[in-house]
């Protein structure tokens, strides 16, 4: 009985070895951009084609719990916007976004705005539509698949952009975000 212990502990460990190998191998999925709470928190207002329009704000941060709280614009929407930073589409590029709250009544969304984009595309691409997932829950989205083979034809499989994430659902609509993550699947 007892050697039938250790052997099913030993295969245990063999597994979780050969799993964690296989995760860190050079084919697995990376994390090639994060941001915390804390680096959400110090990005700029949405800066969208209308003045004013979507300039959400930093509401509060939360050290204890590890959020930021975004609020909406007085016109009901907008939120925070990243800098610039490069993706890959040929690499699957994941978006993940981890939501500690999203009040009921709130919704949140995310888009994805290209450097030097055409003006049709200035008020972003959406990659997360309107939606109240909370309860510190991560939302993810395939970015090759939510940008398209347009988007590709047009600003290639390799560029910049930014990210905007937003409450939605009116002036005193606000979300709460742990993280967001970038990840290469390929």
């Amino acid at each position: 009985m007892m050697m039938k212990k250790v052997i099913a502990l030993v295969l245990v460990l063999a597994m979780a070895a050969s799993l964690l190998i296989g995760c860190s191998s050079k084919g697995g999925w990376q994390v090639v951009k994060q941001f915390s709470y804390k680096d959400i928190a110090s990005w700029g207002t949405m800066q969208t084609p209308i003045e004013g329009s979507g300039s959400g704000s930093v509401e509060s941060v939360n050290d204890t719990d590890g959020y930021v709280t975004i609020k909406a614009a007085s016109d009901g929407w907008g939120g925070l916007e990243s800098g610039y930073f490069e993706i890959d589409l040929n690499k699957e590029p994941m978006i993940l976004a981890k939501i500690f709250e999203n009040p009921d009544g709130c919704n949140w969304g995310m888009k994805v705005v290209p450097e030097n984009a055409m003006e049709d595309h200035q008020w972003g691409f959406y990659i997360m539509p309107d939606n109240n997932l909370k309860w510190n829950k991560y939302a993810g989205v395939n970015l090759k698949e939510a940008l398209g083979d347009d988007f590709i034809s047009i600003y290639g499989e390799k560029c910049k952009v930014k990210l905007w994430i937003y409450p939605a659902g009116g002036p005193e609509a606000i979300v709460s975000v742990s993280e967001i993550l970038l990840l290469n699947t390929k």
